[in-house]
């Protein structure tokens, strides 16, 4: 067998927010624990289906390795189906789009902004499944804000990141980075003062760090900072 060691680093965050938003404002049961466990599984699993594919010479050691955590998978997610059946609606909408990354990744263009979109709305739907394990699918006032709270500020992020790393000198990134996030803070104010407060950081990051000369690692640093941040604000608000 073989194991990929995982380096986006960004990933964490994306693992931990979206399911931590949902116990917030729905409630913690022990099946939030099998969430973690099969999100978790679910990305070393595509990780090494991912590697494998992306690579002209094929070592099957990677498929060996991504069947061990597909057993994981299974075995966390199908209890919360059988308590939750409503949750197999958003497994189901998940397999297309994982399916999606799979083209991407074959394709080495795992960084293409497309691919990012596509995975941070995967992540963003384990929020939906945390928070419908206590309240029903049709409590859409519920289960939205999760969603959109977490994709907005990942969606900046991708942005963000984007001038920063591959799209330094890039104008459309710089003002499409600058814009969004000044538009996040103006209509969080509009809606709660704490919305606003959850996004200020990331406006500022994006505006000030544009342009410096910042080792990739220091991004990562201060992007997990934000992201602890983002996690603290949002739970208050939610809860």
């Amino acid at each position: 067998m073989k194991f990929k060691k995982p380096n986006q680093h960004g990933v964490w965050s994306m693992i931990i927010i979206p399911i931590a938003f949902g116990i917030a404002v729905s409630g913690f049961t022990f099946y939030h624990l099998l969430l973690y466990l099969g999100l978790l599984a679910s990305y070393f699993m595509s990780d090494q289906i991912f590697f494998y594919l992306k690579k002209r010479k094929k070592d099957s050691g990677y498929l060996m390795t991504a069947s061990i955590f597909l057993l994981i998978v299974i075995f966390s997610f199908i209890p919360i189906i059988l308590y939750k059946r409503e949750t197999l609606m958003i497994f189901i909408l998940m397999v297309p789009l994982s399916l999606m990354n799979a083209y991407f990744a074959k394709n080495k263009k795992e960084r293409a902004f497309t691919n990012d979109l596509i995975a941070v709305s995967i992540f963003c739907l384990f929020g939906v499944l945390s928070t419908i394990l206590n309240v029903s699918i049709t409590s859409i006032q519920i289960w939205f804000p999760v969603f959109i709270l977490s994709f907005l500020y990942y969606f900046g992020t991708i942005l963000y990141v984007k001038t920063m790393i591959r799209e330094k000198k890039s104008a459309l990134y710089k003002w499409s980075s600058w814009i969004y996030h000044l538009c996040l803070v103006v209509i969080g104010l509009m809606i709660s003062p704490l919305i606003m407060v959850m996004y200020l950081p990331s406006l500022i990051r994006a505006v000030l760090l544009y342009g410096k000369n910042i080792k990739i690692m220091h991004v990562g640093i201060i992007e997990i900072v934000n992201s602890v941040f983002i996690l603290i604000i949002g739970i208050i608000y939610l809860h």
